[in-house]
């Protein structure tokens, strides 16, 4: 898998399973520090040995979740993560954020829903 330069975080992957279901797996990644502390971008995880280059994403390093938006280039993931710092304290291990202040800010640095992603995707491979 390809690395990037940066920090080592230990990012959660849900692996679906053949019945259905996930598995959480934590894979080390090594993410691009923002002005935001405790919030870092790398690109899209898609398993465990593949990325999506042309897409990035936004990842809580002290719980190594990721935030569940997309956006088409680092500088934009960036911008938000960035943004983001005033909504909460993002060094601690569980920092709560109302849902569509997130929402929001990801809408104004031209971030996808999960849901919004698939459906470029499925569009992109018709």
């Amino acid at each position: 898998m390809p690395e990037t330069e940066g920090i080592p975080v230990a990012a959660v992957i849900n692996l679906p399973l053949d019945d259905g279901g996930t598995m959480r797996v934590r894979q080390t990644i090594h993410a691009q520090l923002t002005e935001t502390a405790g919030l870092v971008v790398f690109p899209l995880l898609l398993g465990p040995l593949a990325v999506e280059k042309d897409w990035w994403s936004v990842t809580h390093a002290p719980s190594g979740k990721r935030i569940p938006i997309s956006f088409r280039s680092p500088e934009a993931a960036t911008a938000f993560a960035n943004a983001a710092g005033p909504l909460v304290d993002w060094i601690t291990d569980r920092p709560r954020v109302q849902k569509q202040a997130v929402l929001d800010l990801a809408h104004e640095h031209d971030g996808y829903t999960d849901e919004q992603y698939m459906a470029a995707q499925r569009k992109a491979a018709a």
